[in-house]
């Protein structure tokens, strides 16, 4: 994320004059109009694996702005864990996007309309990784996640990416499951008419690969289902609940030739299904034909990410200055939050 006012360089007597920095060997750059630039203390660029995002949904909503840091050749990335830190060297992480140092781009969206028009913008990154969340689009589920596009658009936009791309590099996620009570009445997302339907789909274009994981009760999504959604009670699943749903995901699955994974879920892990790598280094090694860590992501030293699969990658996402333009109310991130009360009268 660059920050507002950024792109202009600010007029420091006090300081030297810019030096060059040699991103490759070939293209010198000016040193960034960045904090880290007016300071003269730039950190010296090296090989990222690039998550955009898993904060918010940039290929729907933030395309353009990524877009332009990635012809400006860096990004400047807000530390979600030291926002509020005086010197902005640790506020902010400088992330060098010259496609030397871009190891691949794992782009994560339920809509990816914006980036078929603006594909071409990114071909110079030659390994990049597709996680595409497409959940059942029933009437009575869409105040899960309203305003997404039409499971019609949604496929087709899958068939696009499967046609530009190897379609190894796409992913499927029925993510998250979300169980409630409402009315007395024991509810959740899960809808096996529609995993199978899905499943069938994904294996005629040549997807492969498909994560699922349990919706987690986060307090601010407690907060949000009693302040917006009244008669909704989040709950737990029944262990005989979710061993059904995780037997009956794996056979589907595995007939069309799906392999499903779990994202961060010991209690499917639990049930049979493999711990999943949603960012996997070594796939995304083989792809680029470089050396990509195998080593876990920070992720998992995050309480309730101790699960996590992910190997190493920087992500460039915002969790503040970049609302997701979605309002999903399970949403761990910003979603926005004025779509919500518009549907609590529809349940």
């Amino acid at each position: 994320m660059i920050l507002k006012g950024a792109d202009k360089l600010v007029s420091r007597p006090d300081l030297p004059p810019p030096q060059q920095l040699s991103f490759d060997a070939t293209a010198p750059a000016t040193v960034p109009a960045c904090p880290h630039g007016e300071l003269g203390r730039v950190p010296a660029p090296r090989p990222r694996v690039i998550s955009a995002s898993k904060r918010t949904d940039i290929p729907a909503f933030y395309l353009h702005w990524f877009r332009k840091r990635c012809e400006q050749g860096w990004v400047d990335v807000p530390n979600p864990m030291f926002r509020r830190a005086s010197d902005p060297l640790k506020r902010l992480s400088h992330v060098s996007l010259q496609p030397d140092h871009v190891l691949a781009i794992v782009w994560w969206s339920k809509n990816y309309a914006v980036y078929e028009r603006l594909h071409p913008a990114f071909a110079r990154y030659p390994v990049q990784y597709f996680q595409f969340t497409i959940n059942p689009r029933r009437a009575d589920l869409a105040w899960l996640e309203p305003d997404v596009p039409p499971l019609e658009e949604a496929l087709r936009q899958v068939r696009f990416l499967a046609g530009l791309h190897d379609p190894r590099m796409i992913a499927w996620r029925y993510d998250p499951l979300v169980f409630w009570e409402r009315d007395g009445r024991a509810e959740s997302n899960w809808d096996a008419e529609f995993f199978e339907a899905m499943c069938r789909a994904l294996a005629q274009t040549g997807i492969r690969q498909a994560f699922t994981s349990v919706a987690d009760r986060y307090p601010k999504f407690e907060r949000r289902i009693r302040r917006f959604m009244p008669r909704v009670a989040l709950r737990d699943p029944q262990p005989e609940e979710l061993d059904g749903i995780a037997t009956h995901m794996r056979q589907v699955a595995a007939h069309y030739g799906l392999r499903l994974v779990a994202c961060t879920e010991s209690s499917l892990t639990a049930r049979g299904l493999p711990r999943g790598a949603c960012i996997d280094g070594a796939l995304l090694g083989g792809a680029c034909g470089r050396r990509v860590s195998t080593a876990p992501a920070t992720d998992t030293k995050m309480q309730g990410r101790e699960e996590c699969g992910c190997t190493l990658h920087t992500d460039i996402g915002d969790y503040v200055a970049q609302e997701c333009g979605y309002s999903c109310i399970y949403c761990y991130a910003n979603p926005n939050h004025r779509r919500f009360r518009d549907r609590a009268q529809q349940l």
